[in-house]
């Protein structure tokens, strides 16, 4: 009876598993603190999977050592979301503050306000996010040159290293149906224009600063600061 207990706990265990389900690895945790994933604790060693859910409390903070050798950071009351698309890992970011660092060309991208944020080529670079809320978003380069791709309309911005953009959906607008033709009285039709994302290019000095400052708040472990994701090195 105690072996038949044993048995279909471990079943309903891996029946509960993203590994079970098929879900595709992306990496691992190798620092964390008051951050939680499938409603459970997230704790260091920890194997993240396509379809994860990462939400950090105050003060808190989780590092990511992503496949494809690309890393991630989420700073406190923040929430992202981590999928594979083809053969990239996507990093959402839903609210809050990340970042992510690349080099050699990892296959590591991140989704914001209606765009998408990669590294220009293969040198180091890192980018910090912040997103204000569901429209507006502030995107920063803290090394290495980034592009920036609207979905609506598939336009590219480069953000240089030390520089920002800030991003934002305009409200959606309706358009009339214009004049009808001669003796069909006017037409009453009305069409909605897809969400246009405005990318204003801004200084990003104060966006990493705060982003620095953020981070400091954290107190993590001497051994976790000397092996801070960002080459910007902490004094």
């Amino acid at each position: 009876m105690v072996w038949r207990k044993i048995l279909v706990g471990l079943l309903v265990s891996l029946m509960t598993s993203p590994a079970w389900a098929g879900a595709d690895v992306l990496g691992s945790v190798t620092s964390s603190k008051t951050a939680t994933v499938r409603n459970m604790a997230l704790s260091p060693g920890s194997t993240v999977f396509s379809g994860d859910a990462i939400s950090v409390g105050t003060r808190g903070a989780a590092r990511l050592a992503l496949a494809g050798g690309g890393q991630a950071e989420v700073l406190g009351n923040s929430l992202v979301r981590l999928t594979k698309a083809g053969n990239k890992t996507q990093l959402i970011v839903d609210r809050g503050q990340a970042s992510f660092h690349v080099s050699g060309g990892a296959d590591l991208e991140a989704l914001v306000a209606d765009a998408t944020v990669r590294a220009a080529d293969g040198h180091d670079t890192s980018a910090i996010i912040q997103a204000l809320n569901e429209t507006h978003a502030v995107v920063a380069a803290e090394k290495g040159t980034l592009l920036i791709t609207t979905a609506h309309d598939g336009k590219t911005y480069m953000v240089r290293e030390g520089a920002a953009a800030d991003l934002s959906l305009a409200p959606e607008t309706e358009q009339g149906g214009g004049t009808a033709p001669a003796g069909q009285g006017t037409t009453s039709k009305r069409s909605k224009k897809k969400k246009a994302l405005v990318v204003i290019l801004i200084g990003g000095g104060a966006t990493i600063t705060a982003y620095l400052l953020a981070r400091r708040e954290t107190t993590q472990p001497t051994n976790v600061l000397q092996n801070e994701i960002s080459p910007t090195k902490l004094n």
